[in-house]
């Protein structure tokens, strides 16, 4: 006992060593797959990694004082290096973007629970990140890192949520493109369909199939019940065979925005009759009078105002930058056939460009562009620019506050018609318009025009509302003043960049925000000159550029001053292509023949390694696993010349069927043990041999058992009688079995148990 003891007490010792200098450091981290357990003997930071497909990530320490007054700190980050995210897409999320909700390093502390007999300590570390990821486009587990600073001896538990992960490694995914064949009420195969790397367009299912279908599509869980009943059905697509379905953009987006899961649907494709799918972007209609199509990140250089551009009808807010200080004007139309002219009838919106920073640039929300998109029936909206001067434009998604996105641009000196009642229509005032100068509201109208400018949009419209930054009431033919000092003061309240101004008419009328700031500030000087680098690398390279070195995907830009004022302002956009992974691939083939593989022949099984390049001419390792299967033996001539005889089965046997040879699966009747049970009016001899070809008899070197079955009888051949048998079955699994009867008679064969 004592030796026992002794070596418990070693293997233990020396376990905790290893798992403290396991995740002793970020490089060296403690991995979380699975519930983890461990005993916490003082102050100390402890290194784990989990994936964020396993999130929430629930942390539970219980100390040994019950009196504890400090929980253990907890840190998550997707690098050990603070800010530096190898992962392109993270590192522009979280650096770039600044699309995440929350600062990483993100640092939580434990919440108090337990009795008060036993204080714990209780963190989960939810699901928000792997959905916001996944929201963005990142559909794979990224890897997260853990840190938890103990400050008192304990035991600690870490428990990670490992459906989600399951469902990812369990479901296949739909590809755009692929063709998936389908079983007939086949409830049980799971498909991923990652909607996050559809929302930007339009998709339509086509069924082909005997029989309609229909696509359930479920969150937060992959084995679900395909049923409106199920609570984690979100939707359901009914398909006729040859008639596309299809689902527009916006439908995907609302799909995204009002389900758990960050965009990563689990869906199941079910028919009464066998039939495939195909998932495929919808066809977009041609563009119209040679336009050229805009692209979010890709710059274009407008010369006059005749050339004709368009952009797809499924942008949302949008931000066009433009590099100049001179005066655009953006003129956007349904169709080919216009002028850059408010007067033009077939111009559908008019937007000018606001100054900012010494350039130009023009936001509009989802708001303004779906008035723009009213009545429209084609794919593309068509768009021309006015300027004084040429000037490069680029245009890219606007990641905008909510109130931005659900507003309309109060355009300086523009009249804009107002409904009755209109209260919750948002209008956005932008400061950098009117700064610096008084601005008088002008209101034409039957009764008073309430107006509210607050520096939020969503508010009870009173005076008193602690939003509410002023209050007018106009009469018809009236104006109210804002002065600019009053202006000034709210410069605080426009988080960004916007007041948010709110009309309660109580009939229609016409308002304008009246103001005297120049279009263009007169005091600039002239227009820089930009330029644009486009450069990439490799991973683990760098590029060189006016002195300085990157080796990290970004936008870096320097100034070259002139002697004129006209500096160079000069962008380097750089990529750096993420390293592709190194491949690894199995393959088997038949005895006899070769393998080619990237321009070698092989006849040999073997490991071989080689360097390819990747579709940005990157290089990487690739790994071929090559087995040559053995020479193929001859058949047994056995299975060939008998017939099966089932564990459950009935046979007629005459005097001719001894005769007859068949063959047992010996596994499939050990399983349980075989009743022989015989109808005939004699006794059944049965004669089990090790090979097909034997005579019936009881001693013939062959036969490994003879049994006797009584006339309107039975036997049971059970295990025991059946184990010993094993020495003598083939190489394929059988043993060969005739009858002997005088008699005609009926055999049935049923199992034992």
């Amino acid at each position: 006992m004592k030796n026992l003891f002794s070596t418990l007490f070693v293997v233990f010792f020396a376990t905790s060593l290893m798992a403290q200098e396991l995740g002793s450091s970020c490089e060296n981290p403690i991995p979380v797959d699975s519930n983890y357990r461990a005993r916490i003997d003082g102050p100390c930071e402890l290194w784990y990694t989990a994936g964020t497909f396993d999130l929430p990530l629930n942390v539970h320490f219980v100390p040994d004082n019950p009196e504890s007054t400090w929980g253990p700190e907890v840190v998550v980050d997707f690098t050990c290096n603070e800010g530096v995210y190898d992962d392109p897409k993270i590192d522009s999320l979280i650096n770039i973007v600044g699309s995440f909700d929350v600062t990483f390093p993100l640092e939580l502390l434990c919440d108090k629970a337990g009795t008060e007999e036993q204080v714990e300590w209780d963190l989960s570390v939810n699901d928000t990140y792997r959905d916001q990821l996944a929201e963005f486009g990142v559909t794979y587990n990224v890897q997260a890192y853990v840190l938890v600073r103990f400050f008192e001896p304990g035991l600690i538990r870490l428990q990670p949520d490992t459906t989600f992960s399951n469902c990812m490694d369990n479901a296949e995914a739909i590809v755009l493109g692929q063709e998936v064949s389908i079983l007939p009420n086949d409830s049980d195969r799971v498909f991923m369909m990652p909607y996050t790397d559809w929302q930007n367009d339009s998709i339509q299912f086509v069924w082909t199939g005997d029989a309609p279908a229909t696509i359930w599509l479920a969150t937060g869980e992959c084995d679900f019940l395909p049923s409106t009943a199920s609570g984690y059905v979100c939707a359901h697509y009914n398909v006729e065979p040859g008639v596309p379905y299809r689902v527009h953009n916006q439908d995907i987006k609302d799909l995204i925005t009002t389900n758990t899961g960050g965009g990563i649907f689990f869906a199941k494709v079910l028919s009464s009759k066998e039939g495939s799918l195909l998932t495929e972007k919808i066809p977009m209609s041609e563009i119209q009078g040679g336009a050229t199509l805009l692209e979010y990140g890709k710059s274009i250089t407008v010369s006059n105002a005749n050339e004709l551009f368009c952009f797809p009808k499924q942008w949302g807010a949008s931000l066009f930058a433009a590099t100049t200080k001179k005066q655009v004007t953006m003129y956007v139309s349904h169709s080919a056939d216009f002028t850059a002219s408010a007067e033009d009838a077939n111009v559908v919106g008019v937007a000018p460009f606001g100054l900012e920073n010494n350039a130009r640039a023009l936001y509009l929300s989802s708001t303004e562009l779906n008035a723009y998109k009213s009545g429209l029936t084609e794919d593309y909206l068509y768009v021309r620019f006015e300027s004084e001067v040429p000037v490069t434009i680029t245009p890219d998604m606007w990641s905008a506050s909510v109130c931005a996105d659900a507003s309309t641009l109060i355009t300086p000196n523009t009249t804009y018609i107002l409904a009755p009642r209109s209260g919750n229509t948002i209008f956005r005032m932008r400061y950098a318009d009117f700064e610096g100068y008084p601005i008088d509201i002008e209101w034409y109208g039957s009764g008073s025009l309430p107006v509210y400018i607050a520096d939020t949009c969503h508010y009870v419209l009173a005076q008193s509302n602690e939003h509410v930054l002023k209050y007018y009431s106009i009469r018809n033919g009236r104006t109210a003043t804002v002065d600019a000092a009053t202006l000034a003061s709210w410069e605080s309240r426009a988080e960004d960049g916007y007041f948010y101004v709110r009309f309660n008419p109580s009939n229609d009328g016409d308002v304008t925000f009246l103001t005297d700031k120049p279009v263009e500030d007169p005091t600039v000087g002239p227009d820089p000159v930009y330029t644009t680098i486009t450069a990439a690398i490799c991973f683990g390279e760098i590029y060189g550029w006016a002195g300085d070195t990157y080796a990290e995907t970004g936008t870096y830009t320097k100034t070259f001053p002139a002697a004129n004022g006209a500096d160079s302002i000069v962008t380097l956009d750089l990529t750096v292509h993420p390293q592709t992974e190194a491949t690894t691939e199995t393959v088997e083939i038949p005895f006899g023949e070769t393998y080619d593989w990237h321009g070698v022949t092989y006849t040999e099984s073997g490991e071989y390694t080689t360097t390819l390049q990747d579709e940005n001419g990157c290089n990487y390792q690739a790994t071929l696993l090559l087995t040559i299967l053995p020479e193929p033996q001859p058949e047994n001539p056995c299975i060939a010349a008998t017939a099966l005889l089932e564990p459950v089965s009935a046979l007629t046997i005459n005097l001719d069927g001894a005769l007859n040879v068949y063959r047992i699966d010996y596994e499939a009747w050990l399983a349980s043990g075989v009743n022989l049970v015989w109808t005939g009016k004699e006794a059944l001899h049965t004669f089990v041999a090790k090979d097909c070809e034997f005579a019936v008899a009881i001693y013939h070197k062959d036969v490994v058992n003879y049994t006797e079955v009584p006339a309107e009888g039975n036997v049971i051949l059970s295990k025991a009688i059946l184990a010993p048998l094993a020495q003598y079955v083939d190489a394929d699994g059988y043993l060969y079995v005739r009858f002997l009867t005088e008699f005609e008679g009926q055999l049935t064969t049923t199992l034992a148990e």
